[in-house]
């Protein structure tokens, strides 16, 4: 490996350690929080973030409840209980209009690297102040969508429209793309995107959509339950993102175990066992399919060390459970 890379990358990690800790010393200053390579703050309900990207910041803005909104709409309500930091950096959180972008000059000294981050800060209270003034409610605001941070879903501007009761507005959008072949970028399952989610959360009142949404609600809740389950078999390694493959063994074996034995003994019936293994694999694939437990991993990394802990040991009983159960039956039948 070339020496000259080496020491160029660890200078570009000592230069970028150097601008994160001019951030958050300057950040406070500002009222501005910070995490990774975001700072942001909230006020009179918009979430305003500064991203600092390689020589490159940008302000954005969207109102506060454009993120519970979007959430609720895609089945992911308990991002609601993250740090706010999730709105600015997280997977599934909307993009914002840009009100400002600046630029990072390197430099060797350290204060002129300071003066440089408190300028940023200055000038984005200033880009705050003057947007405030001409959009003081947060609830009225529509975006400006030529100055949008990449949002071809026009996301921002569908909640807004649903926020005000335009719904019919926003399906004539969605209703457009359509036409259009436009293609997603959230995707769920081989059917749905970002626009079903919408379209069914629009039309929410009438009487198949609601019972559709009963047992979408059950469906997403079985997801859960199962993706937390496989994660708390794991090793408890909170950076974990996705489940050992013989947790996923471990788990189905002993379902599989107990329904079979159970029919096999209890009720002497083979077919029956055959349909229920073809049901159980198929609703099972059907759950993992199009990354729909993908969210629920990483969410259980996030969950407080106490409550992973107790997940951990009520699913080893239950798997243990599962397993003595099936033995017993073969060893009284």
């Amino acid at each position: 490996m070339n020496k000259n890379w080496i020491d160029s990358e660890m200078i570009n990690k000592e230069y970028h350690k150097m601008v994160a800790d001019a951030r958050r010393s300057i950040s406070r200053k500002y009222g501005f929080r910070q995490s990774s390579y975001i700072n942001f703050t909230v006020e009179s309900g918009y979430f305003f973030c500064l991203y600092f990207m390689t020589g490159d910041v940008r302000l954005t803005v969207k109102p506060m409840y454009a993120d519970d909104l979007w959430w609720n709409i895609w089945d992911a309500s308990d991002n609601k209980k993250e740090p706010l930091s999730l709105r600015g950096i997280g997977a599934y959180s909307l993009s914002g209009q840009v009100l400002s972008s600046y630029e990072i000059t390197k430099v060797a000294a350290k204060s002129e690297l300071i003066d440089i981050i408190e300028g940023i800060f200055q000038n984005a209270k200033d880009a705050m102040s003057k947007f405030l003034t001409a959009n003081p409610d947060a609830n009225t605001f529509f975006p400006d969508e030529s100055k949008m941070d990449h949002d071809p879903d026009r996301l921002l501007h569908l909640m807004t429209l649903i926020h005000n009761g335009k719904e019919e507005d926003a399906l004539a959008i969605i209703k457009e793309a359509r036409k259009n072949k436009h293609r997603c970028i959230f995707q769920s399952g081989l059917f749905s995107d970002s626009y079903t989610y919408i379209r069914r959360w629009c039309n929410r009142e009438q009487a198949t959509i609601r019972i559709r949404n009963v047992f979408a609600s059950l469906f997403n809740n079985i997801v859960k339950v199962r993706a937390y389950t496989l994660m708390a078999l794991g090793r408890n390694n909170k950076n974990d993102t996705i489940p050992s493959i013989y947790d996923s063994r471990l788990l189905d074996g002993g379902i599989v175990m107990a329904l079979c034995f159970s029919i096999i003994f209890l009720w002497h019936n083979f077919t029956l066992v055959w349909i229920t293994l073809a049901v159980y694999f198929i609703f099972v694939w059907f759950m993992d399919f199009g990354k729909r437990s993908e969210r629920y991993y990483i969410r259980f990394g996030n969950l407080p060390d106490k409550t992973r802990l107790r997940w951990k040991i009520c699913m080893w009983i239950l798997v243990v459970a599962l397993y003595i159960y099936s033995f017993a039956i073969i060893y009284l039948f």
